[in-house]
């Protein structure tokens, strides 16, 4: 039985994550900071598969002394892990002209400081026991900071910059690191937006997310077609990006 941990795995795109293995009878550690979430998506996600186990693990990501802990609880109640997934995150909008510094400390929080903490743990084991997938998700925004919200897309790009990081380092003893980088998933992170393109619902997104990682790949988008709008905000010139680029 394979043995994986999902970071964030009581809401959105994570809660797909976990049914979607689940689903294949996978053993799985999920980590969140609401019981009774943790105990929803236990129940809801046994009774798609009752092959599968799931395991709820507390962990608040806002406090980064609980991260340790709780990975190491994750690990000795799954036996090993497989594949660690961390697939928290958070955005909050601004009004677009201030920062709102408070708010922007708790996302770097949530999707860097915390990140780069679980991940780097799960790297460490890893490496001990020289297998394994490593998989973090990121975003478009990370491509290149819009004006609407800067850190938000700071954080992600500090994200793929670990990401990288990692493979690079752990590609010699056979780990794969996977950077997954979605586009609009109707999420509670759009707010009931109904302006954006392309936007798919959780499970679409994670049912290509897990074709994608059982193939091995180590960064790709979600859908495949935004691979296109990132290669663009890229290379555009700056003084183009300041005008034309996305609020």
């Amino acid at each position: 039985m394979r043995r994986i941990i999902i970071v964030g795995g009581t809401d959105g795109l994570g809660r797909e994550l976990v049914f979607a293995y689940a689903a294949r009878g996978f053993k799985i550690a999920v980590l969140g900071r609401s019981p009774l979430k943790l105990q929803k998506i236990q129940t809801e996600a046994v009774a798609l598969n009752p092959t599968a186990e799931v395991i709820p693990v507390l962990c608040d990501l806002y406090e980064s002394a609980q991260i340790e802990p709780a990975f190491e609880e994750a690990l000795k109640r799954l036996g090993h892990a497989d594949l660690v997934i961390y697939a928290a995150g958070v955005m909050i909008d601004g009004d677009g002209k201030f920062a709102n510094t408070s708010e922007d400390s708790k996302m770097l929080q949530v999707n860097t400081v915390a990140a780069i903490q679980f991940l780097g743990l799960a790297a460490n084991y890893f490496v001990l026991v020289r297998r394994g997938h490593l998989v973090g998700i990121s975003s478009i925004a990370g491509e290149r900071a819009r004006k609407g919200n800067p850190a938000y897309c700071a954080s992600k790009a500090a994200l793929n910059a670990y990401l990288e990081g990692l493979r690079n380092r752990l590609v010699p003893l056979g780990v794969i690191v996977s950077t997954v980088k979605p586009g609009y998933i109707n999420t509670r992170m759009l707010q009931g937006r109904v302006d954006l393109p392309w936007v798919i619902e959780p499970y679409q997104a994670a049912r290509m997310i897990v074709r994608k990682l059982d193939a091995g790949a180590e960064v790709f988008y979600v859908p495949a077609r935004w691979a296109v709008v990132g290669a663009a905000v890229r290379w555009m010139p700056s003084f183009l990006f300041k005008r034309f680029g996305p609020p």
